[in-house]
C-alpha cells in the first residue's frame, strides 16, 4: 500500500508466507582398497521435507524536499521459522554379503532466523540534463538459530547446534557530470563492510565433537573508488574506467585459537569500444578486471551433519578470484531478427573449485556407538570397532589458475505479433592448472593435481505466446551439457518452467498459473573419481517440482508501476550438495 502526496509518498509491504520445499538426494560410492570387515560399497539415499513459514513487511517514505531532490527512508524486518526432517537411508554391501546391513539417520531440524535492516537513498537532481548526485547508506543485522536432533540406528544420537549472527552496512555515493552533448564523467566511493559470526557445536552422543564444533568470526571490510568517464567520436563510443580497492580480512576461528588477517589492494581498469558501422549494425570490443569474494556457505565451516560420512564443509580461508575478461562483440538487426554474438577469453587467477578429499574415517561399531579415527588414532567411545571407512568432505578450494574461451549468441526473433522467442547458445572450452595438498586421516601428506581441459555447452530458450482471451503464455527451457573436470564429471541437465497469466476485472486483476521444473528434471548430477580411495555417483535436487496460483488485485494504481519488493537474504535458496 502507499498513500502520495506532492510532499510525502508513503508505502509499505507486508507478507506472510507457508511454504513446503520437498526434495531429495542419493550418493553411491564404491570404496577402494578397504580391509574385508568394511563395506566396499554404500548407497545413501536422502528425502527431506523443509517446511518454512514467517512474517515479512517494509515500511518506508519518500520525502520530496524539492522538484530535484528526493530523499527515500524504509526499514525492512522479516522473521521466520522452519522445520526440516531429512530422512537418510544407508545401505552397506560387503565382500561377506553376510555381512551386508542397513542404517537410518533421520534429522530433525528446528531453525529460527530474524533480520531487520534500514536503507537511505537521497537523489540530487542539478539543471543540467543527466547531472546527479545520489547517496546509498543501508545497515542489517541478521541472527540465525538452528538445532538438529539426529536419531541414528545404529550410532545412537547426534545433535548440532548453529547459531549464526551477521551484519553489514553499506555507504555508497555516486556522481554524474555530463560534460558536454557526447562526454559524461561518473565518480564514486563505495565502503562494503560485513560480519558474520558462526558458533557451531556438534554432539555424538552427548560428547562434543571437536572434529566438527567450531567458532568461526569473519570480518570484511571494503573501501573502492571509482571513476568512469565515456565519451563518442562520430560513430565510435568509448567508455573508460578504473576502480581501486582497499580490502581487510579478519579470518578469527576462537575454539582453535587461529587467528588470520589478509590486506590487500588491487586496481580494476576497464575499456569498452563500440563502433555503429549502421544504424543497425555495430561491432564492439572490451576488457575489464573483476572480482569475485567468498560469501555465505562458501565461508561458512559448518553446513549439515545428517550424513556423518559425505559432509560439505566451507572453507573461511578461501582468497578472492581475480578475472582478465576480453570480449568481441557483433550485434546485427534486420527484419523481426536481432542477433547479438559474443567470442570471449577469461584468465582466472585463484579459481574457486569445489574439492573432495579424505577427512579422517569413520568407524562402524557393532550397537555400541560411533568410533572416529583423527590423525591415525582411533577415538571411541564404547567397545571395540568393527569397520572402518573413510570420511568424504566437500568443501571450496582456491585453485591456482583457469582459463576460459568460448563463443555465445543470443537471437531474437518475433515470427508475429503474437509470438515472442528469445534464444541464447554458448559454447566453451575451461582449462583449470593446479595442485591440492593435504593431510589425509594417517596424517600422511597427499596431492592430487587439478590440471583439466574441458569442453561444454550451455542452451536457453523463452517463448512468449499471447493466447484467445488475452491469455499470456511462456515457457523457459534450459540445457547444459555434460562437462569433465579433474575429479570426475558432471551430468547434462535439462529443465522447463512453464506460465500462465490472464487479467480479469477490467485490468485490475491478475491471476497467474506456474509451474517450475515441469518434468521434475533440474538435478545436480556428478561422477567423482579419487584414485585408491573411492569412485561414486551423486545426485541431489534442491527443490522438487512446484504448481503455484497466484491472484494479484490492484487499488488505484496501474498494471506495470514498478512494486517494491521485500528485501531477501543473499544466501536464500540453494543448497548443499552430499559429498
Amino acid at each position: 500500500m502507499n498513500y502520495k502526496t506532492s510532499e510525502f509518498n508513503l508505502f509499505t509491504t507486508q507478507g506472510y508466507n507457508y511454504r513446503n520445499n520437498p526434495g531429495n538426494s542419493l550418493v553411491e560410492t564404491n570404496y577402494l582398497n578397504v580391509g574385508a570387515s568394511s563395506p566396499n560399497f554404500i548407497n545413501e539415499t536422502r528425502d527431506n521435507d523443509r517446511l518454512n513459514k514467517g512474517y515479512n513487511g517494509n515500511f518506508g517514505a519518500e520525502w520530496f524536499l524539492d522538484k530535484n531532490t528526493t530523499w527515500t527512508n524504509t526499514v525492512n524486518y522479516r522473521k521466520t521459522s522452519g522445520d526440516n526432517q531429512d530422512n537418510v537411508f544407508f545401505d552397506r554391501k560387503y565382500t561377506n554379503s553376510s555381512l551386508n546391513n542397513f542404517q537410518t539417520r533421520i534429522n530433525y531440524e528446528d531453525s529460527k532466523s530474524e533480520n531487520i535492516d534500514f536503507s537511505s537513498n537521497l537523489l540530487k537532481k542539478f539543471k543540467k540534463e543527466g547531472h546527479k548526485l545520489t547517496i546509498d547508506t543501508q545497515f542489517s543485522k541478521n541472527r540465525d538459530n538452528n538445532i538438529a536432533t539426529i536419531l541414528d540406528s545404529k550410532d545412537g544420537t547426534d545433535a548440532t547446534v548453529n547459531i549464526q549472527k551477521q551484519s553489514r552496512n553499506l555507504i555508497q555515493a555516486d556522481y554524474v557530470l555530463p560534460l558536454g552533448k557526447s562526454m559524461q564523467l561518473e565518480a564514486g566511493y563505495r565502503g562494503d563492510f560485513s560480519e558474520q559470526d558462526t558458533d557451531v557445536t556438534v554432539f555424538n552422543e552427548g560428547v562434543v565433537n571437536n572434529l566438527f564444533t567450531n567458532n568461526l568470526v569473519y570480518k570484511e571490510k571494503v573501501h573502492a573508488l571509482y571513476s568512469q568517464y565515456g565519451f563518442k567520436v562520430k560513430k565510435l563510443s568509448v567508455l573508460l574506467g578504473m576502480r581501486w580497492e582497499d580490502s581487510k580480512i579478519d579470518i578469527n576461528q576462537i575454539t582453535t585459537n587461529d587467528f588470520n588477517t589478509k590486506k590487500y589492494d588491487n586496481f580494476f581498469p576497464s575499456a569498452f569500444f563500440t563502433y555503429e558501422i549502421s544504424d543497425k549494425t555495430n561491432a564492439s570490443i572490451s576488457y575489464s578486471r573483476r572480482i569475485q569474494r567468498p560469501r555465505g556457505r562458501q565461508i561458512n565451516p559448518f553446513s549439515n551433519y545428517s550424513s556423518n560420512i559425505n559432509i560439505f564443509q566451507g572453507n573461511p580461508d578461501l582468497d578472492p578470484a581475480f578475472t582478465d575478461a576480453f570480449d568481441l562483440g557483433f550485434l546485427k538487426s534486420w527484419g523481426k531478427f536481432t542477433l547479438n554474438t559474443s567470442l570471449y577469453v577469461n584468465k582466472t587467477t585463484d579459481a574457486f573449485q569445489f574439492v573432495r578429499r579424505e577427512s579422517g574415517a569413520f568407524v562402524i561399531g557393532v550397537n555400541d556407538g560411533p568410533d572416529v579415527i583423527v590423525n591415525g588414532v582411533i577415538v571411541t567411545q564404547n567397545g571395540a570397532a568393527d569397520s572402518i571407512i573413510p570420511v568424504i568432505l566437500s568443501s571450496p578450494i582456491n585453485l591456482a589458475t583457469e582459463y576460459r574461451a568460448g563463443f555465445e549468441f543470443t537471437l531474437n526473433y518475433s515470427p508475429y505479433k503474437w509470438w515472442k522467442l528469445n534464444s541464447n547458445f554458448n559454447l566453451y572450452r575451461v582449462e583449470t592448472q593446479g595442485n591440492y595438498t593435504y593431510n589425509n586421516f594417517l596424517n600422511n601428506e597427499v596431492t592430487q593435481n587439478f590440471d583439466n581441459i574441458a569442453t561444454s555447452w550451455t542452451a536457453r530458450l523463452t517463448s512468449k505466446i499471447t493466447l484467445p482471451k488475452k491469455i499470456d503464455w511462456q515457457t523457459n527451457a534450459t540445457y547444459n551439457a555434460p562437462q569433465n573436470n579433474a575429479q570426475g564429471r558432471s551430468y547434462g541437465v535439462f529443465a522447463m518452467n512453464l506460465a500462465f497469466s490472464k487479467d480479469v476485472l477490467k485490468d485490475k486483476g491478475t491471476l497467474s498459473l506456474n509451474v517450475s521444473d515441469v518434468f521434475n528434471s533440474r538435478k545436480r548430477i556428478i561422477e567423482t573419481n579419487i584414485p585408491n580411495l573411492i569412485n561414486s555417483y551423486a545426485e541431489m535436487q534442491w527443490r522438487e517440482r512446484q504448481v503455484t496460483l497466484s491472484f494479484t488485485y490492484r487499488f488505484n494504481k496501474p498494471k506495470n508501476e514498478k512494486e517494491r519488493q521485500p528485501k531477501r537474504n543473499q544466501d536464500e535458496g540453494g543448497g548443499d550438495f552430499p559429498g
